[in-house]
């Protein structure tokens, strides 16, 4: 199947539960006063307001994270603002360096919008964001990861776990669970994606996760409307890596029928 026609695959019930799109840019020097008093711009569609601990800032490409990172903070840790929607299936997530808009399926009834409907409500909130700031936001990394829950007996994961090679000599204990992660990287224009993929048991008995999460590093100075479409790159290679992953056979089962 050609790119293109990847691209253009609509999946009319996909098994996404979560997905979040996001621009992290240079620190701007907002505060966790500041930080509330910006969601007051958007309080009427996300009223549910909290503080989080921040985030911490992105490790420069080239070098994939680690689950655990330890950080030297001097003075009071960062903060950020989760600003939730009543029925808690979006939340907005702001702090100095960044923007984050979540959908989450918290219910089998609730349906993906799909990134036609969380890139403009992201992009409506973050010039929100740089017109509260008073000066031009200045985008470094943008983010697009979603993800799937998937019946484990279902065909079509593509022989990843086949990728594993044992160790010659058995592990300590019993293996109760496994995890299949890879980490790509590709030139694009205007900057570095990075693609980090994972496969591991869900929660729910007889399910896996297939998580997929690609950031964009611009390489050059990027005003909003360029950081967006570096933001449609992230989304596309997102995309791009779930049919790769998932077989046609598989996947067939969630688009629209007739």
């Amino acid at each position: 199947m050609a790119s293109d026609a990847v691209l253009d695959r609509y999946l009319s019930n996909p098994p996404v539960v979560e997905a979040v799109a996001g621009i992290e840019f240079r620190s701007r020097g907002a505060d966790l006063v500041a930080l509330v008093r910006e969601a007051d711009n958007w309080r009427d569609r996300y009223p549910s307001v909290t503080a989080q601990g921040a985030l911490p800032p992105s490790r420069p490409y080239g070098q994939p994270g680690g689950e655990f990172d330890m950080q030297l903070i001097d003075g009071p840790p960062p903060l950020r603002v989760w600003s939730a929607s009543s029925d808690d299936v979006w939340l907005v997530q702001t702090q100095d360096d960044r923007v984050l808009l979540n959908w989450r399926r918290i219910r089998e009834s609730v349906t993906y919008p799909g990134y036609e409907a969380i890139r403009p409500e992201l992009e409506r909130i973050v010039h929100g964001v740089e017109a509260d700031t008073g000066a031009d936001l200045v985008p470094l990394v943008v983010e697009f990861s979603y993800v799937n829950r998937v019946k484990s007996d279902l065909p079509g994961f593509h022989n990843a776990y086949e990728t594993f090679r044992k160790p010659s000599q058995p592990l300590p204990g019993e293996v109760i669970a496994e995890r299949y992660e890879i980490t790509t990287q590709l030139e694009v224009d205007g900057g570095i994606a990075q693609l980090s993929a994972s496969i591991q048991p869900a929660d729910v008995p007889d399910y896996t996760i297939l998580s997929l999460s690609t950031r964009v590093f611009a390489t050059r100075p990027v005003g909003l409307g360029a950081a967006f479409e570096l933001l449609d790159t992230a989304h596309a290679t997102s995309k791009r890596a779930f049919f790769a992953i998932v077989s046609d056979d598989t996947a067939s089962q969630w688009e629209e029928s007739d």
